[in-house]
């Protein structure tokens, strides 16, 4: 069971954000409290549900027809939303978002779903006021349900943006043992990136980047690392495995930010869906799978730093522009990728400039930044272990659907153009070590893992 107290004060002691997330109910019949949880957190008023068009079940039951009975015990008018189109293929987007409606300003808002759809509910119950806002979860299959941010697409490019803290998380394993059991592989894929991404919020401090990196946040989460690599992903540990996404989702709200569980893997994952027309593998089953790739980046680049030093490139803007059109215009010819992403990659570039003195010094910190690098990351034989163990995939042609090599090539080597937030990719490039050639020499040493393309 996860202590949210302990976990409140932890957080508090280290000046991090409040943790807003204010209930966790978990077990196999979690789901029943849910009227008594509603009423703990709502006013007067109705009960707003929202729900997607994919078919859920519990007990062999439809889960969608059980929720609302079960919140008419509370004796308050439900009113349900069904988000997304009839096929379930639900999308976290502007138009997705404002096509949800509820006749009146609901005294509390309901959402059982994934990941997407907990994205939509918690920038819901933010637009609706503020909301009290309870989510019953319905796979282990993301970190994103805990905490108070969502991933939206604008542009065609997803982007992290504030929402609100869902005051209760509902984890009952019969609905997350119901759900597809490719779903919950995925959650330990997603939480894969505990071993990659607190390494690239570490590397942005270091290199006068970001100036956020909280120990504290890294290790609420990577204290459990052992234990999800040994066994975190197993079926009958459904359960586990979502409190430890719970733990995950917490530490990035409390630090403000998703860097704690997001990095270069994300960036990867984020185009990988970009170039998918809507029809993208799993999100936890993609980061999985970068998440190798990622680690195997740090090598890379730990290596050429041990051979050649640290001789830092700050090339002109105008080339990098240039550079983001041709990765992304083929995509969407109309521009607005480009020009979404040249926003960001401006805004990194220009504050990677105007570091450049700080940065001389880097190689002589460098041997201190690298002993802590030696806690934060693993072997990438491990994380290849752990997701075999699961039969999770371990390529991108083995995501459904299958992302072809061109495209996981493109996105392994283009990554660090698509947001504003500092990676071992970025310093990949800025070193000189991310040519055509460097990709070439992480994929096939992927490959040699049975990982990768």
């Amino acid at each position: 069971m996860i202590d949210l107290a302990s976990l409140r004060t932890r957080l508090a002691d280290a000046r991090l954000r409040p943790v807003g997330l204010r209930r966790i109910v978990a077990g196999r019949d979690a789901l029943d409290a849910l009227p008594s949880i509603v009423e703990s957190f709502a006013g007067s008023g109705a009960i707003a549900l929202l729900v997607d068009a994919t078919p859920m079940s519990r007990r062999g039951t439809d889960l969608k027809a059980a929720v609302p009975l079960l919140l008419s015990q509370t004796g308050r008018a439900v009113h349900t939303a069904v988000a997304g189109p009839p096929d379930g293929r639900v999308h976290a987007d502007e138009a997705t978002i404002a096509a949800v409606s509820f006749p009146d300003r609901p005294a509390i808002l309901v959402t059982v779903g994934s990941g997407t759809l907990a994205d939509i509910g918690k920038t819901l119950a933010a637009r609706l006021g503020g909301v009290p806002h309870v989510i019953v979860q319905t796979a282990a299959s993301v970190n994103g349900f805990a905490d108070d941010q969502s991933v939206l697409l604008r542009d065609g490019v997803k982007r992290t943006v504030p929402s609100r803290w869902p005051d209760a998380l509902v984890l009952d394993e019969d609905i997350l043992a119901e759900a597809p059991a490719a779903m919950n592989r995925a959650g330990l894929g997603d939480m894969l990136s505990m071993f990659t991404a607190p390494a690239d919020w570490y590397l942005a401090s270091a290199v006068f980047q970001d100036d956020s990196f909280s120990p504290t946040a890294v290790a609420i989460a990577r204290e459990h690392g052992d234990e999800l690599l040994d066994s975190g992903g197993t079926a009958d540990q459904v359960v586990r495995l979502a409190e430890l996404l719970a733990v995950s989702g917490i530490s990035m709200g409390a630090a403000g930010r998703t860097a704690p569980s997001s990095g270069m893997e994300h960036t990867i994952s984020h185009l990988l869906d970009m170039a998918s027309n809507g029809r993208n593998a799993l999100h936890g089953a993609q980061v999985g799978v970068a998440t190798v790739i990622a680690a195997l980046t740090w090598r890379h680049v730990r290596r050429r730093i041990a051979e050649d030093g640290l001789r830092l490139m700050f090339p002109d803007a105008e080339p990098m522009r240039r550079r983001v059109q041709a990765a992304f215009d083929p995509i969407d010819p109309t521009g607005a990728m480009s020009r979404e992403c040249i926003a960001d990659y401006d805004a990194k570039l220009a504050r990677w400039h105007s570091c450049k003195e700080q940065l001389s010094g880097l190689a002589v910190a460098w041997p201190v930044h690298s002993s802590t690098l030696d806690g934060l990351l693993v072997d990438p034989v491990r994380l290849v272990e752990a997701l075999r163990k699961v039969g999770a995939p371990l390529r991108f042609s083995q995501l459904d659907p299958p992302v072809d090599p061109d495209t996981a090539r493109w996105a392994v080597a283009n990554c660090h153009l698509m947001r504003d937030r500092f990676t071992v990719a970025d310093l990949a490039w800025f070193l000189g070590a991310w040519t055509d050639a460097d990709v070439d020499a992480v994929l096939a040493e992927a490959s040699t893992l049975d990982a990768g393309l």
